[in-house]
């Protein structure tokens, strides 16, 4: 069944299923809402269902195409993402390494496995004209066949101002069956050309119900991890599934070392905590470790507001004594500026600056009371 991995999202589902039952599908859409909510994982589903044999909304899984689909492997499918940059280059594979290559090959194989994981070439500026401009290239080359030719453009925020402007023209002059799907979590960051001349289809946030029945049925998860995964992801079934991994959640002891170092202002323990941090952590883990420290604050929050029910249940001590402690912390703010540094973490961003700035900001917050 084509749609039994997609968490949630029904009503995209009817919308998508109204189109293609309809037989009125676009040729561009765009997929927008929150990071890790499905939004690329539905678009290789509706490129399977385009593209089965059997024609129906349920995609058979069992005809050629289907497989092919499911190994992401099929001609009528094509994935954009952002990718290094290097002068002379023709396409937008040119002038990439064995070694890149083979990691890309690597990641498109893991997304094939779980169509929710997101693809993050290290080094990657952004996405380019030559990827834009190899759309057209396949189109062209596409043209006649049978079934429906689908470009997913992920993460399309990321493309810098000439590849912009060259879909712009593909999306003002739409090429045979070719449909575009853009996926963002960033929508105000496109062009508004691109948005008026696009489908828009918006992705809500996924319940933590919607979360945890999804882990359920995954294999080779921590079991005892589940729910708290489910629990802290706010909301982003891909962050869930990190965190239900084996050692997937951050320790808790790191988080409030982390914290005191920010709260003591010393910039020598602060360095050594950062350090100590990145070194250990990749890109993708940093990510669940400010997500856990983004959990801390929603916790004081919630203590501030007079919540019953904690995220960190199990740490209510110490978030009470740092509640009373600090009872002016602006606790918003710095859930803010911890979501700011996730966006930018995917963006190739120096992190060892970010994150001494973010704690230079997170302390003003604690210990500075709004103006």
């Amino acid at each position: 069944m084509a749609w039994e991995r997609i968490i949630g999202q029904q009503r995209v589902k009817r919308l998508l299923q109204r189109m293609h039952g309809n037989e009125r599908i676009p040729h561009a859409l765009l997929f927008h809402g929150p990071d890790g909510v499905g939004k690329e994982a539905t678009a290789i589903e509706f490129a399977r269902v385009l593209n089965c044999e059997e024609g129906t909304w349920e995609a058979c899984g069992r005809c050629a195409s289907c497989r092919a689909m499911a190994a992401l492997q099929h001609p009528h499918l094509k994935l954009i993402f952002p990718l290094p940059s290097r002068d002379g280059e023709e396409t937008a594979f040119d002038k990439l390494t064995p070694d890149e290559i083979e990691d890309i090959n690597s990641q498109i194989a893991e997304k094939a496995e779980n169509p929710y994981y997101r693809i993050t070439v290290p080094k990657a500026a952004g996405i380019k004209i030559a990827s834009i401009r190899d759309i057209r290239r396949e189109a062209s080359f596409r043209a006649g066949r049978s079934g429906r030719t689908v470009v997913l453009i992920c993460e399309a925020d990321r493309m810098n101002p000439s590849a912009a402007n060259a879909l712009l023209k593909t999306l003002e002059e739409p090429t045979g069956d070719l449909l575009l799907i853009l996926s963002t979590s960033r929508k105000d960051a496109l062009l508004p050309t691109i948005l008026s001349r696009c489908q828009l289809l918006r992705f809500d946030v996924l319940s933590e119900q919607d979360i945890l029945s999804g882990l359920q049925r995954q294999q080779d998860l921590d079991r005892e991890n589940i729910a708290t995964a489910a629990h802290l992801a706010a909301g982003n079934y891909r962050l869930a599934l990190e965190m239900a991994q084996e050692g997937g959640l951050v320790s808790r002891e790191e988080v409030l070392e982390y914290l005191r170092s920010v709260v003591l202002n010393n910039p020598v323990r602060l360095m050594q905590r950062i350090q100590t941090i990145l070194d250990r952590e990749s890109r993708q883990t940093l990510v669940r470790f400010l997500v856990s420290v983004a959990s801390w604050f929603r916790d004081v929050l919630a203590l501030q507001e007079g919540a019953a029910q904690l995220l960190n249940a199990d740490l209510r001590d110490p978030l009470e004594k740092f509640a009373e402690h600090y009872p002016e912390a602006r606790c918003s703010d710095a859930i803010d500026e911890i979501e700011q540094c996730i966006a930018l973490i995917p963006k190739n961003v120096h992190l060892v600056t970010m994150m001494i700035v973010l704690s230079q900001r997170l302390r003003k917050c604690i210990v500075s009371p709004a103006a």
